[in-house]
């Protein structure tokens, strides 16, 4: 059994897996967060693993707040 494929013209939902997606993500920037305090050496690669993180992370949040409103 295939899904129908939704059409190109409908901007995608988001729902509770958008927000557990946007949750799951800020406990993942709070422990990068907490790592890059706790390190003396590597703060550089602290910053370049949170960074794509925090960038998804607003992008889900965005599309979280515009859907709902």
């Amino acid at each position: 059994m295939s899904k129908s494929p939704r059409p190109s013209d409908t901007a995608p939902v988001a729902n509770k897996h958008t927000a557990i997606g946007v949750a799951l993500n800020l406990l993942l920037l709070f422990m990068i967060a907490y790592g890059y305090w706790q390190s003396e050496d590597f703060k550089w690669a602290w910053v370049l693993v949170g960074v794509p993180i925090a960038v998804v992370t607003l992008r889900y949040a965005w599309h979280l707040v515009n859907t709902r409103s």
